[in-house]
């Protein structure tokens, strides 16, 4: 439950700065072997202006019950076409196990495979939060791509990024950087 609660924590507050419309979201962190001043710092930066990743249609192929009592859990697919940075028009094959709790959040864990037209692809793995309402979806998350042995996604090797969907808007995800 704690792990739970840490993720609602984090996901809240990256839900709050995407909304507020920041330029960048960086955390600073110290590295013992460089001195501490203003010019040696190393941050991780997030650029709002430039996903990675915008998908602009989707397919729900359908949902399974995996459970027999409340929590409900479900595994859903879902197909989405896509716009990816240094690739181009991409395909993403997604399933999501769904826990949907009594207050309406779902907790979603999900895993997929992005394809580009030329058949290279890369998987990864995300952890969601969010409510699906009858205006549509909306979730936050993190996402961790695995390495590729496609050239086209090399870029994206253990790659971490952060992803949110909403009714407005199809899923998008933006690198955080190192």
């Amino acid at each position: 439950m704690q792990s739970i609660t840490l993720l609602v924590i984090i996901l809240f507050s990256t839900s709050i700065l995407l909304h507020n419309d920041k330029d960048a979201f960086s955390q600073t962190y110290q590295n013992e072997n460089v001195n501490h001043d203003l010019n040696n710092l190393v941050t991780n930066s997030l650029n709002l202006s430039a996903p990675v990743y915008q998908a602009y249609s989707g397919v729900f192929l359908g949902t399974k019950n995996l459970s027999s009592g409340p929590p409900t859990i479900s595994e859903d697919h879902a197909i989405e076409k896509a716009v990816m940075k240094n690739v181009g028009n991409v395909t993403n094959n997604m399933t999501f196990i769904n826990t949907h709790l009594p207050d309406g959040t779902v907790q979603s864990a999900a895993r997929g495979v992005i394809t580009s037209e030329d058949g290279q692809n890369i998987s990864w793995i995300s952890s969601d939060i969010g409510m699906i309402s009858d205006q549509g979806e909306l979730f936050h998350g993190i996402v961790q791509f695995n390495i590729s042995n496609s050239s086209g996604f090399s870029f994206l090797n253990n790659a971490t990024g952060i992803d949110t969907q909403t009714p407005e808007i199809k899923r998008t995800i933006w690198l955080i950087e190192k």
